[in-house]
């Protein structure tokens, strides 16, 4: 069952006397300020509004004499959009210090309003078949009701602990009557603590209650901000719920699928834009754009082809630009995590990428598979017995390791024949620390942290100069680094939320 709540403040028209007369000759004798078309309002709601009170906690025929217009309209309104049977109402008032305020301030404080409130609306919707919860809240004499700073603060503070966010489903806000800073507050605080379950409610002088539009638009110039934000530093999962709450559906497709994309998670990378592709409110530059991205996930997806010899030569090009295709999405995440500040991460698609460079020429050179252990190892004994055992003899057989070992021997054998992948090596500097800190951090078996110091301390250079070096040797190796797909995704969704 949904979870519902009303919030209002009781200002000093919300209790109004139906019939003057009658309470006369039960002898309460009130003064009035004015009449209105709902009934008469009391000329001091604190003097007058404690005669009242008292009497109707003593009888509760009072009740048939007084009325609620504003806060009763709001609560009809909430009752007939047949949410839930339960809700819970916070009442807001003030009982401010004489000694502080000025005598008209004081008279027109709603402590007894706010009593004469709790009794009569509990009962009303009661009678209409709800349960429900009443609750009166008085605002701090720490905090001026005639502050807007004051009150921005009172609220912030308050309305979390009278209602967790989580706890809620609809949070109904009057918009009518009390002291404007105070309901002026309660509602931007309301917005900001429960964003879209908010619902700020405004009654007319003939009884008709309407939603606010201004939550809509205050909410949607956070989510614009909050989505650029993210967008800026690629956080495109995140931005994408942004997206999706301003309608901008396509740019959250994107989104979506960059972020299963960033995780090598190509197969749902790919669902999200089959999802997409087939609306007809597309026009051609997004249709070119998924186009263009399908056509990347449908080679990414497909395994390594395998060569049936040195000679096939078209399975050796397909195997070679899969190769090169997977060290561009390494290489566009390693600069993503670089300008998020993610180390880990950083660490990880480094030795990753330094992996897949010795792979890519190992096999360029050789002809031959080095995707697995079993790979490498039979590529190493064709080449020579000795460098099988040398490798066989390894302590920690990895594919980095091993494919380093070629390397090595290689390079004393044909200088020329893998200095590419040599020239990427002594770029992170793979010689010393860093695969040591990754075997420490949770990407292996340690659980240490990994900082920005640490790594530049063990790359010899600032994380900057290694990127650059990394795209050098990449672009040598023709893996193409045109312009990344990443960019595209964030320069299309920035340019949506600019419309």
């Amino acid at each position: 069952m949904p979870r519902v709540v009303f919030m209002a403040m009781v200002g000093t028209r919300d209790v109004q006397v139906r019939t003057p007369d009658r309470l006369k000759q039960l002898g309460l004798n009130l003064n009035y300020r004015e009449k209105l078309t709902t009934g008469w309002v009391l000329a001091s709601s604190r003097s007058d509004g404690e005669l009242l009170w008292n009497a109707y906690r003593r009888n509760n025929a009072i009740a048939t004499f007084i009325d609620l217009p504003i806060l009763r309209a709001c609560l009809d309104y909430i009752r007939n959009l047949n949410l839930t049977n339960e809700l819970s109402v916070i009442l807001f008032y003030t009982d401010q210090n004489p000694k502080n305020v000025s005598p008209q301030h004081y008279a027109n404080d709603t402590v007894y309003f706010a009593h004469i409130a709790e009794k009569w609306l509990s009962d009303y919707l009661e009678r209409n078949g709800m349960r429900v919860n009443v609750q009166r809240v008085v605002i701090s004499r720490r905090y001026s009701p005639v502050d807007s700073g004051k009150m921005l603060r009172f609220f912030d503070q308050r309305l979390p602990e009278l209602c967790q966010p989580d706890s809620v489903d609809w949070v109904f806000i009057s918009q009518t009557g009390g002291i404007p800073t105070v309901y002026e507050a309660l509602l931007l605080q309301s917005i900001h603590h429960f964003r879209d379950k908010c619902i700020p409610l405004y009654v007319l002088p003939d009884g008709a209650v309407f939603p606010v539009d201004f939550r809509e638009f205050l909410l949607e110039a956070f989510y614009r901000e909050q989505a650029r934000g993210l967008l800026e530093q690629h956080f495109y999962a995140s931005a994408a719920n942004s997206l999706e709450r301003l309608n901008l559906t396509f740019a959250a497709a994107l989104c979506r699928h960059a972020a299963y994309r960033l995780l090598f998670d190509f197969r749902r990378a790919k669902d999200v834009l089959d999802e997409i592709a087939n609306d007809p409110s597309l026009g051609l530059e997004e249709k070119n754009l998924i186009e263009s991205f399908r056509e990347d996930m449908k080679n990414l997806q497909q395994d390594l082809p395998k060569p049936k010899g040195q000679n096939d030569s078209d399975t050796w090009r397909q195997r070679k630009e899969r190769i090169r295709s997977c060290l561009r999405e390494l290489y566009w995440g390693f600069e993503i995590a670089v300008q998020q500040g993610a180390w880990l991460e950083v660490l990880g698609r480094l030795i990753r990428l330094a992996e897949g460079v010795l792979q890519l020429a190992v096999e360029e050179t050789f002809k031959r598979p080095a995707g697995t252990l079993d790979e490498i190892l039979k590529l190493a004994k064709e080449h020579s017995r000795e460098l099988y055992h040398q490798l066989r003899n390894f302590p920690s057989k990895t594919n980095l390791n091993l494919l380093r070992g070629i390397a090595k021997r290689l390079q004393e054998e044909h200088p020329t024949w893998l200095k590419p992948a040599e020239e990427f090596s002594e770029a992170i500097s793979l010689d010393n620390g860093l695969v040591q800190l990754r075997n420490k951090s949770i990407l292996w078996h340690g659980f240490r942290g990994i900082s920005k110091e640490q790594l530049e301390r063990e790359l010899g250079k600032t994380i900057h100069e290694a990127l650059q070096d990394c795209r050098e040797v990449l672009e040598k190796m023709e893996v193409k680094l045109d312009e990344s797909p990443y960019e595209l995704v964030r320069r299309y969704a920035l340019d949506a939320l600019s419309q």
